[in-house]
């Protein structure tokens, strides 16, 4: 009895533990006007000099209902992004705000006597302003500001590095000067991108911004190396991040922009300013300044140096395939999880009726078929996963001793799990069972030992823009699971009933593999899940005429440690690969099963199940089995 009150204990205590999830409850953005989403609204770049240009451009666009963005009147990718998951991405300068983005910013500060300046705009119109920070001032604000302790449920994004580009080509004429500050500037940010990372963040993007047409043909590699240095600096300094290829995004608009909506010539600004500022004209732009009304979703560019909406459309869209793609990949290990569980409860089933009837060579064969439905949903604003799943399955077992039996089974199974408009994946899994049973007096038990071989076929959609990107990928696994389940009898009035208690362990192993597509296409490394579901609860069945219904009611908790984690890698450059937290369900579920056992002939009985499962967190298993078992 102290090990069944121990079962009792350890099946009821695990069920109360909540799910782990990946829930973002903040967006949190540093960098420069690529990201800038108001922060001139409330600050001004130069406020002891009158008569600042910029200053008073800015003032008199918000006095005609202008948003001091740098996308113009559109949204920005931070904005957008952040919306994803239900969140804001306000300026840091507003109340509430998290975005700690401003135009102009550098990576750091400028070289030797430019030390002052951290803004290229502080540089183009000569006045210099420390409260205007650079990119590292502004992680260090944030950091400041929560005493070091960064928020690790957070988003991160850091869009920086451009700025440093046009500030070197206007001060340091000497080449290897420039390069020189570069990698300063790169290592400068990957230190302070570390020290976040050491401060308690847990999900950090960066990208590498994008080419700007303006570019000469010198400064490109020039962007280039800055971008990389910092990528390749923060590897080096051990900091785990997500990288963004927003250069090879936004080079793949420009060699196709019709298939994205871009239907003017990328030359063309969408923005039609008169605005007297030099650079950056697109934070002073209204909707009147439009050289159309649908300018911002046929225009690349609305200032030359800045994405239109749908640039920026575009760049949130990938970094949400990004974020989201490690969770979706996730998928496929824990429907392996789900399948594994109801082949096992079918097997089950017809070793129940195996043992109720044997003939006189003690053989039975048996065949039957399942059909799943499984739902999981991931985590808030990521893609859920639906799917049906239907499996054949067959066994021979003999009885080798006084109430034990021996046998095998085979099974073949497959489904499509849909991913909603991030597309789908098919599952289809060959697997070899051996099992025994025993059934002696009041007491009663079975074994079953399994191995399956997996195969997958991966459609990963990602929509982006107006576009939807297919990704597609092939890999393969196993899975090997051991069951146990057992249990009393007890016989009054007519009803068979008494407790059970079981257990199913698997171990799933799904190989990597490379998605092809295009630029969101990704390689995803091995994943390892292992399961051990125990189960806890009473059964009962009696006997009428040809008719022999039972149903079972069970608890069940999972015992293994699911908090995993899967990574992913970049295709189209060279950048270390990322980890993010597989999907997580609930630990702890119900599980009703009733069916009925027919008499149909003398040594033949026909088995409708059905299965249903309740309260787990994020998941939920409908099932229905059908058989026919024949002793002899």
């Amino acid at each position: 009895m102290r090990l069944w009150g121990l079962a009792i204990n350890i099946a009821f205590g695990l069920a109360t533990l909540p799910a782990s999830a990946q829930s973002f409850n903040q967006f949190i953005a540093f960098g420069d006007s690529t990201i800038d989403t108001g922060w001139f609204a409330n600050a001004k770049l130069a406020p002891a000099i009158p008569g600042n240009p910029f200053d008073a451009a800015v003032a008199s666009a918000l006095t005609a209902g202008g948003n001091a963005h740098f996308t113009g009147p559109g949204q920005g990718s931070a904005q957008i992004f952040a919306g994803y998951f239900g969140l804001a991405a306000n300026a840091a300068n507003t109340p509430g705000g998290t975005n700690y983005a401003i135009g102009g910013a550098l990576n750091s500060a400028g070289p030797g006597p430019f030390s002052a300046f951290t803004n290229v705009l502080s540089l183009v119109y000569g006045y210099p302003n420390p409260a205007v920070p650079a990119t590292t001032g502004q992680i260090s604000n944030y950091l400041g500001s929560v005493s070091s302790h960064a928020n690790p449920n957070a988003l991160y994004l850091v869009s920086t590095g451009g700025n440093d580009v046009f500030f070197a080509d206007a001060v340091i004429p000497d080449p290897a000067q420039r390069a020189a500050y570069f990698s300063s500037e790169a290592q400068a940010l990957a230190s302070s991108i570390s020290s976040l990372q050491s401060a308690g963040a847990r999900y950090i993007i960066v990208n590498n911004e994008y080419l700007l047409p303006a570019l000469t043909p010198d400064q490109i590699p020039e962007f280039k190396s800055i971008q990389t240095q910092t990528w390749t600096s923060l590897a080096a300094a051990g900091v785990k991040f997500i990288p963004a290829d927003t250069q090879t995004v936004i080079a793949a608009v420009t060699q196709s922009p019709a298939a994205f909506g871009i239907t003017a010539p990328i030359s063309q600004n969408a923005c039609n300013n008169t605005s007297p500022l030099t650079i950056g004209s697109s934070i002073t732009c209204l909707t009147s300044n439009l050289v159309a009304p649908d300018a911002l979703q046929t225009h690349l560019y609305i200032d030359g140096f800045h994405l239109t909406q749908a640039g920026n459309q575009i760049l949130a869209d990938y970094y949400y395939g990004l974020v989201t793609a490690p969770s979706e990949i996730s998928l496929l290990a824990e429907n392996a999880v789900k399948t594994r569980l109801s082949l096992v409860s079918g097997i089950q089933g017809q070793i129940q009726l195996s043992q109720a009837q044997r003939g006189p060579a003690g053989f039975n064969v048996w065949v039957g078929g399942d059909v799943s439905a499984i739902k999981m949903d991931n985590y808030p604003g990521f893609p859920n996963d639906s799917s049906t799943v239907g499996t054949v399955l067959g066994g021979l077992d003999k009885t080798i001793a006084p109430g034990l039996i021996a046998g095998f089974a085979i099974s073949s199974g497959g489904q499509t799990s849909a991913l909603g408009a991030n597309g789908n994946f098919k599952q289809r899994e060959t697997t070899g069972s051996l099992y025994a049973a025993y059934q002696g007096g009041p007491f009663w038990g079975n074994v079953i030992g399994s191995y399956g071989y997996l195969d997958y076929k991966v459609n990963r959609v990602v929509p982006i823009g107006i576009t939807l990107q297919s990704n597609s990928g092939a890999t393969d696994g196993s899975n090997w699971s051991a069951a146990f389940q057992g249990g009393y009898k007890f016989v009054n009035w007519g009803v068979t009933h008494g407790p059970v208690l079981g257990l199913v362990y698997q171990n799933i192993r799904v190989n990597g593999f490379t998605e092809s597509g295009g630029f969101t296409s990704l390689g995803f490394g091995q994943q390892t899940r292992e399961s051990a579901v125990s189960q806890i609860g009473y059964r009962a069945s009696f006997d009428w005429s040809i008719y022999h219904p039972y149903a079972q009611l069970t608890w069940n908790a999972e015992l293994a440690d699911t908090n995993r984690t899967m990574t992913a890698f970049l295709t189209t450059v060279a950048a270390p690969g990322y980890s993010l937290p597989a999907v997580q369900l609930g630990k702890g579920w119900g599980a009703v099963d009733a069916g009925l056992a027919v008499d149909l002939h003398a040594g033949v009985k026909l088995l409708l199940a059905g299965t249903a499962n309740f309260s787990q967190s994020s998941a939920s298993v409908f099932s229905g089995h059908a058989g026919l078992n024949f002793s002899f």
